[in-house]
């Protein structure tokens, strides 16, 4: 397989917009001829998309524009950026003075130049085959049950990938170092602990690690050498789960420390890997399907190698 690009302008990279797709045919020089531009029937008033800005020589900015724009980007990524308004706003500004900048290269004639005319009908191919890949997968449904025994067989025959070292789970209360009485503040909240006060509801509310503070003061699984040593050193002398130490301090401030879990190292359990391994299940099958699909089609594709090979003269350029 080859790959052959063609070289566009700052511009027109920024006009090329491809759907986003974690899979990809295998790419080959045939050419593609550029599809005809087919004739559209004007759209009813009632029906046409809102427009959303205007700017000069009469172009403007539809709501059906932002949505295409905003293709590349992930469902959730999509909704939350549509319920900001100023995102839109500068969405659309983009849109807009891309459009306006296309325009005036028409009127320049640029787009009659024939590098240009066929970077423009790449560009339409692209977005046009990445959707009718889109279509073929959707289309090309796996089921679980196939996905499972997929990845389990990953999970059985790599077993090397699946270990892991020994580690500890913790949780902790951080009171930095910018209060004088942090140590003072430390030693009462630990007395609060030891009395039976809720190690999450005090690291809720007082940790200013607020990443941690968030879950209750839960660090996860770590292994050895993840932390810095004050802190290692302290959870080491913990024996068993639930055990809290005095307060640790270390260059971030001082930490009362509760040991949750110790687990030895060894294989993990596939239920911990299978959502991940799923997912590479499912785009490895789809990938091998791609390829089943270019295969079938490459049967019929004809290389013109004296042309191809004459690209390396100046003359032919």
């Amino acid at each position: 397989m080859y790959l052959f690009n063609l070289r566009a302008s700052a511009l027109m990279r920024h006009a090329v917009m491809s759907l986003p797709l974690a899979l990809w045919l295998p790419c080959t020089m045939a050419q593609t001829p550029a599809a005809p531009q087919q004739a559209h029937a004007p759209t009813p008033a009632s029906t046409a998309p809102a427009i959303l800005a205007r700017g000069a020589s009469g172009t403007s900015v539809s709501i059906t524009d932002v949505l295409s724009e905003l293709q590349r980007a992930p469902e959730p990524e999509r909704q939350a950026l549509l319920s900001k308004p100023d995102k839109v706003l500068q969405i659309v500004n983009n849109l807009l003075l891309r459009r306006v900048l296309a325009a005036q290269a028409e009127r320049e004639g640029l787009g009659s130049d024939p590098i240009m005319a066929a970077t423009l009908a790449i560009a339409r191919e692209r977005v046009l085959s990445d959707a009718r890949l889109a279509q073929i997968d959707a289309q090309n449904n796996v089921s679980e049950a196939a996905l499972d025994a997929y990845a389990r067989n990953v999970y059985q025959v790599n077993t090397a990938r699946f270990q892991r070292p020994a580690q500890t789970r913790a949780s902790h209360i951080l009171l930095g170092k910018g209060a004088p009485d942090s140590l003072q503040k430390a030693q009462a909240l630990l007395a609060q602990l030891r009395a039976g006060a809720s190690f999450a509801e005090l690291a809720r509310a007082n940790s200013t690690d607020t990443g941690s503070a968030a879950r209750g003061g839960d660090l996860g699984f770590f292994a050895a050498g993840k932390m810095v040593k004050p802190f290692e050193d302290a959870v080491n002398a913990l024996a068993k789960p639930g055990d809290l130490s005095e307060p640790v301090e270390s260059e971030f401030g001082y930490h009362i420390i509760r040991l949750d879990e110790r687990r030895d190292k060894g294989r993990q359990p596939y239920e911990e890997v299978r959502a991940q391994l799923l997912t590479e299940a499912r785009a490895a099958i789809l990938n091998e399907s791609r390829k089943q699909l270019a295969q079938s089609l490459e049967k019929d594709f004809v290389f013109e190698r004296e042309a191809i090979e004459a690209l390396g003269t100046p003359a032919a350029r």
